[in-house]
């Protein structure tokens, strides 16, 4: 079986995230039932349903979100990023220094496009 592990932190803040924001759709209404249903005992049971389908929803798809990490992966790109998420050491750290060198690259990329067409337009 695969030996690497999807870092336990990372998959509680995307559940967080999930259901703050992904699924908002049912976390707003959820709340505003939770609110009306101070007063009305239907709103606050509906609120307390939705509020829970948040959850399970939000909770699979960051299960379907680990195992895809899981995965191998054929795109090189999303394989460096696995590889900065599982490699030693802390994974915020590994991350950023990934994100930098790309950063790097495209700087370098971009330098060389237009030295290349500073001496194209001197010809």
């Amino acid at each position: 079986m695969n030996s690497r592990r999807y870092p336990t932190d990372l998959f509680v803040i995307g559940f967080i995230t999930n259901i703050l924001f992904r699924f908002f759709w049912l976390f707003v209404p959820g709340v505003i039932l939770l609110i009306v249903g101070i007063f009305v005992k239907q709103c606050l049971y509906i609120g307390a349903l939705v509020l829970i389908l948040d959850v399970i929803v939000s909770l699979l798809e960051q299960i379907r979100i680990r195992r895809t990490f899981l995965k191998e992966s054929d795109n090189p790109g999303f394989r460096a990023f696995q590889e900065a998420l599982f490699a030693d050491g802390d994974w915020r750290e590994n991350i950023r220094d990934l994100v930098n060198q790309k950063i790097l690259e495209k700087q370098n990329k971009s330098e060389e496009n237009t030295t290349s067409d500073d001496s194209e337009e001197d010809c």
